[in-house]
């Protein structure tokens, strides 16, 4: 007779569950980073490139809608 496995026994199921928490803690970091710093001051291209994929992230996991323009 065969285990049934639940959902989230293996190494990707662990990872979707620890994702939204490790999503939002990285949010807070990186928002805690922008309001220390300056509102004028030019991003580094490693800054730039963590949140782009960071506001990715957001989207795929369903934090963060995207702005919609009106006309």
């Amino acid at each position: 007779m065969k285990k049934a496995r639940s959902r989230s026994s293996g190494k990707l199921g662990k990872l979707m569950l620890y994702a939204p928490l490790a999503l939002e803690l990285l949010t807070l970091v990186r928002r805690n980073q922008k309001a220390k710093r300056g509102k004028y001051t030019k991003l580094r291209k490693r800054d730039r490139a963590f949140d782009f994929l960071l506001g990715q992230a957001e989207r795929r996991l369903g934090g963060k809608k995207t702005a919609r323009r009106r006309f």
